[in-house]
């Protein structure tokens, strides 16, 4: 909560005027690798942005997935680049909108708006595969990305339910001998590498396909494993706030189109996505919705 306080104060420093006054757009990114090398991606990102647009574009990075949702939902952001979950409490708390979404060239070349969720275990690890970590579970030290992850705690949390390891609703933590949650993608493999944790879950282009040194060096990707996969996580996306002026919000849209196609490379270095695609919203979320429905998942406190 006092990390979340921080990157809320940080914000309501950074934006000097009321919303309707300010000149500047505020884009929050929400935090997946190293936060130095994201924020330095994201404000170079920022400064092609504001060329496009003619107006300033000022970028935050918090430390706290939820303080997305928060930023979107208190007008304190204009947009967020963000995960399914997050957008989903945002659009719950604030009416904000699915303005974009990813599209990610996967480990075969195939583009698409969804992705998998992994289970990944160190090389040498003796758990072989999804059976043998639910015989185990109860021996297991497990890192989870972030509570408010779509692909390293939702999708998981709907497998164990499916597997009959938890009922909807229940606690991952009487399952595990001890759950934590990284922060991040990178800080959750790190848990695993470290030998601070037996499992971590992440998407599957922070191991497999053309970004994934975009997370994790090759070298330290080379100790780990995937144990077992989850498919059907929407790709992440760009929400807007509710009552972003629509000439702002077209401008926005079309500029982050076009610097996809200019500016492949630096897409690539924010978060490894390969380019934006216009999406039905709810048709590209729908499965994270039911991933929450299944799991049982108590968001209803989450980020408020």
């Amino acid at each position: 909560m006092k990390a979340l306080l921080g990157v809320l104060a940080g914000l309501a420093l950074l934006l000097s005027a009321p919303v309707h006054a300010r000149e500047h757009l505020v884009v929050v990114f929400q935090k997946q690798k190293d936060p130095t090398q994201l924020k330095d991606s994201a404000e170079r990102l920022g400064k092609l942005l504001g060329e496009a647009l003619g107006r300033e574009v000022r970028v935050m990075v918090p430390t706290d997935y939820s303080a997305s949702v928060q930023a979107l939902v208190s007008g304190q952001a204009d947009a967020a680049y963000t995960s399914a979950l997050p957008f989903l409490l945002a659009r719950r708390d604030g009416g904000s909108e699915l303005l974009l979404a990813e599209e990610r060239v996967d480990a075969r070349g195939v583009a698409r708006t969804e992705y998998d969720s992994l289970f990944v275990v160190a090389q040498d690890s003796p758990l072989k595969d999804f059976d043998d970590l639910k015989a185990k579970a109860a021996t297991l030290r497990f890192a989870f990305t972030s509570p408010t992850s779509t692909s390293g705690y939702v999708f998981p949390l709907k497998r164990f339910v499916e597997a009959g390891m938890m009922a909807a609703g229940g606690d991952a933590r009487s399952v595990f001998a001890q759950v934590a949650f990284g922060g991040s993608y990178t800080q959750a493999l790190n848990e695993v590498l470290a030998g601070r944790a037996d499992v971590a879950t992440v998407s599957d282009y922070v191991l497999e396909g053309p970004a994934a040194d975009v997370y994790l060096p090759a070298t330290d990707r080379a100790r780990l494993r995937v144990l077992a996969r989850t498919p059907g996580v929407p790709t992440h996306l760009v929400a807007v706030r509710k009552g972003l002026e629509p000439a702002i919000r077209a401008g926005l849209k079309q500029a982050l189109l076009d610097l996809a196609a200019k500016e492949p490379a630096l897409l690539r270095d924010v978060y490894g996505a390969s380019r934006f695609v216009e999406v039905d919203e709810d048709s590209h979320v729908a499965a994270a919705v039911a991933a929450i429905e299944k799991s049982g998942l108590p968001i209803e406190g989450l980020a408020k």
